[in-house]
């Protein structure tokens, strides 16, 4: 069996690191400058704050502010090497020798241990098609921080983490960074040229392949995105974590979607909720599964139909306990 997992800023917060942008907009409003494009570039920081909470979406609109290609290296450079500084910094700060290394490798394997009991035993029956198979284990990162491969050590890829129900071998394949590491091949911005708000830009190779991900990724020739989309269409399941499923890495999100048109497969989403609902009426939980699924397909590619037939093969983890490895 193939298992993918995808994640977000979210694993990260989960080990007790302050890498949510609003974090970082502190510490790069402190750093001065002369420089009088990075001025402005942070004044409007700060006068539209709520509409920095994604970065990367707030580039692409921040782009009608720039005349061009010069301008908006200068703006890309700075946000980046601040950044990776910033990540570094909360890196070194975090005790990976204190990480629940054990609990980590389980979830991995089980992440059906944490979902409701019906949708759990959905996913075991599902599972136990490869009952006499190996467990092979690949994950999507999209941060830059290297917080995975310090839990695991020096040694990361190929290795054997547990075992299945079925006492078959269950491996960690590989680990891969699809937008880079704090200090190699840092890719920051949109999806597509529909997101980044200035039209004169959208005919400029230079700017197209600073500032959209997927044009960043084929120019620097990594090849790491052509094998995360060769894992999402060989995975049997797709486990997608801390991510908030956001427009500037639609490309993927379209790409589970045609899995989900296909047989032999399942999407886990894990998510937690902003608002407080009482156990006493958990069923109220079902309306925000249901949101949380269908914000997900508003996503993808899917017609109607498709989207009905696909509705059914993503299930909702809320609020639950898998990754609190801290």
């Amino acid at each position: 069996m193939n298992i993918l997992y995808l994640f977000g800023n979210g694993f990260d917060l989960n080990l007790g690191m302050k890498t949510s942008y609003s974090d970082f907009y502190k510490y790069y409003q402190k750093i001065e400058t002369d420089n009088s494009i990075l001025q402005s570039l942070k004044r409007n920081i700060t006068d539209k704050h709520k509409n920095w909470s994604d970065l990367e979406l707030a580039l692409g609109d921040y782009t009608e502010n720039l005349k061009n290609s010069n301008e908006l290296d200068i703006v890309i450079e700075d946000l980046g090497i601040q950044l990776a500084a910033y990540l570094k910094s909360q890196e070194n700060k975090t005790d990976f020798d204190n990480i629940d290394k054990d609990k980590f490798q389980n979830d991995l394997i089980f992440p059906e241990n944490y979902l409701l009991q019906a949708d759990k035993n959905e996913i075991s029956k599902y599972k136990s098609q490869w009952a006499t198979n190996d467990c092979k284990i690949n994950i999507i990162t999209y941060n830059y921080t290297n917080s995975i491969e310090n839990i695991f050590g020096e040694k990361h890829n190929n290795i054997e983490i547990g075992k299945t129900r079925h006492n078959k071998i269950a491996k960690l394949e590989r680990i891969e960074h699809i937008h880079g590491y704090i200090d190699n091949r840092m890719v920051m911005g949109v999806n597509d040229l529909s997101q980044v708000k200035n039209q004169s830009f959208h005919n400029d190779i230079d700017i197209k392949e600073t500032i959209v991900k997927p044009d960043c990724n084929q120019a620097i020739k990594h090849t790491i995105d052509d094998w995360g989309k060769r894992e999402i269409a060989r995975a049997n399941l797709i486990c997608v974590f801390g991510s908030s499923i956001g427009e500037s890495d639609k490309l993927w999100w379209e790409l589970i979607g045609e899995r989900l048109k296909g047989s032999n497969f399942k999407l886990i989403i894990f998510s937690r909720l902003t608002i407080e609902i009482s156990e006493r009426i958990s069923h109220k939980k079902q309306r925000e599964v249901r949101n949380i699924i269908s914000d997900f397909l508003d996503k993808t590619n899917l017609e109607n139909d498709d989207r009905a037939f696909a509705f059914n093969k993503i299930f909702v983890g809320l609020n639950t306990e898998i990754f609190n490895i801290n």
